[in-house]
């Protein structure tokens, strides 16, 4: 509980959307090297912050960034 509240997910949720955003089963993600899936964390974690952040920005109705 600690973690999710610090915004952390809980490591089972982490575990299944790391194998669903990259098409792997768990065996799969468990062969990947552990620097390479903390890596894939911190990416998901950065989208993560811009979309919530864009979507507040949406909500506020200042422009979001364009790419």
């Amino acid at each position: 509980m600690r973690a999710m509240r610090r915004g952390k997910s809980h490591p089972s949720l982490t575990e299944f959307r790391i194998c669903k955003e990259f098409g792997w089963t768990p065996l799969q993600l468990a062969r990947q090297p552990a620097k390479k899936v903390e890596e894939f964390i911190v990416i998901l974690n950065e989208v993560d912050r811009q979309i919530e952040e864009e979507t507040r920005k949406t909500k506020r109705g200042v422009p979001c960034h364009v790419r």
